[in-house]
């Protein structure tokens, strides 16, 4: 396949070693990574010359839109990364909850978990390339009858991503071992690094199912965009039905050079700077107070990075990275890894300021409502912030809200 574009950056190849075995890879500012540049979607400081040229160029295709030419689909969501993460700058959260939010099936057969393959799962495409060629006999998927759990998921936010690859796998594990109150204890999910084979703490997306920006920007741009890449060469399927001939002739995999851009554009992603708030300082007094503290961790730290820019930072996101269990109400079944179906990943908080929605639905649209919502593990810390006289909840908001 002829591509639209080439890359003027030499080494790209390399870097897929360099920044994705173990755990590290990361985005840090300065060594306090809440002192970077303040506006979104800007590159971290202290970058050399190419690694500015790398962010440049991957936020570029970021925004790209893709065809069929490029090998979009057969069946996609989107046809550009932005479209779904573009709240608040390049890079952020879902702008659009009926626009952007993505459909998830799963059921049980034979008593194990299924991601229902044959029938289109895990992750359901809304449009075809029918959208470009009216003669297309299939549109975009739908929930099929068999599908015992269904779960929408909102775009997550990737500011700072980098900063979180390259926390230690042990740094992560550490908390695992701690004695905390109120119930809490949190699991470490783990995935396979496709790159190296090895088992890897994972980091990334609602239920904390993959460990590196190299893969979930692959699992992205096939699983959203329908576009197959080395580490995931397979096509989606509508339905999970054969496809007939003469449709999506792109050779596979059909693109190797600009996911692994998207990736680098993710890993020298500032992280967002909090905002200087009055009475920011009483909320966050209460925050640790009433125990919110012990799963939205408000520092943890990169370790040793090939790049100096990310090595050593402290990563102010306000998240231990562990999944927990979160009571009934957030249980949509689905199975990732080790996460059972009540159990998703602390969600980062920095930069919740620049959010519309919230919880992994969106179904939450203010703080109010997403912190009702908190049960199993975070019972006793929902209840005592329950008994919080009005003016503490407002500094408690306060705080949050400079994020």
């Amino acid at each position: 396949m002829e591509k639209k574009r080439k890359s003027a950056i030499l080494g790209l190849g390399a870097s897929l070693t360099v920044f994705t075995v173990g755990a590290c890879g990361g985005i840090g500012t300065n060594q306090n990574a809440g002192a970077g540049s303040a506006a979104l979607g800007k590159a971290i400081d202290g970058l050399t010359v190419a690694q500015k040229a790398e962010f440049d160029h991957g936020k570029e295709v970021f925004s790209d839109e893709e065809g069929v030419a490029n090998g979009i689909g057969p069946v996609f969501n989107s046809t550009s990364c932005v479209s779904c993460h573009s709240e608040g700058g390049v890079g952020g959260s879902s702008p659009n909850i009926t626009f952007s939010r993505v459909t998830r099936i799963g059921s049980f057969e034979n008593g194990s978990y299924s991601d229902m393959v044959d029938k289109g799962g895990p992750v359901l495409q809304a449009r075809s390339i029918k959208d470009f060629d009216p003669t297309v006999p299939f549109g975009g998927e739908i929930v099929p009858p068999e599908a015992q759990f269904v779960s929408h998921r909102m775009t997550t936010p990737l500011f700072g991503a980098g900063l979180i690859e390259a926390i230690p796998d042990e740094t992560i594990l550490a908390r695992t071992s701690l004695s905390l109150p109120d119930g809490i204890h949190g699991t470490a999910n783990r995935s396979t690094n496709l790159l190296t084979g090895k088992q890897e703490i994972g980091r990334f997306g609602w239920k904390a199912q993959v460990s590196n920006l190299s893969v979930f920007a692959a699992d992205a741009y096939l699983n959203e965009m329908g576009i197959t890449t080395p580490l995931f060469p397979n096509e989606n399927l509508p339905q999970g039905h054969s496809m007939p001939a003469g449709i999506d002739n792109v050779g596979d995999p059909e693109d190797a050079e600009d996911v692994e851009l998207f990736a680098q554009f993710m890993r020298f992603l500032a992280p967002p700077a909090p905002k200087v708030t009055l009475f920011a300082a009483d909320g966050e007094a209460l925050f640790k107070t009433i125990g919110c503290a012990n799963c939205h961790v408000p520092t943890m730290k990169t370790g040793p990075n090939a790049v100096a820019a990310l090595s050593n930072k402290d990563v102010n996101l306000y998240s231990d990275l562990l999944v927990h269990h979160m009571g009934p109400g957030l249980d949509d079944g689905v199975e990732q890894g080790d996460a059972k179906g009540d159990m998703w990943r602390t969600a980062p908080l920095w930069g919740l300021s620049r959010r519309v929605f919230y919880l992994h639905d969106g179904r939450a649209t203010s703080l109010g409502q997403a912190i009702a919502h908190h049960d199993g593990e975070a019972r006793i810390v929902r209840e005592r912030f329950e008994k919080l006289n009005p003016s503490q909840k407002e500094n408690l908001y306060t705080f949050l809200s400079s994020l």
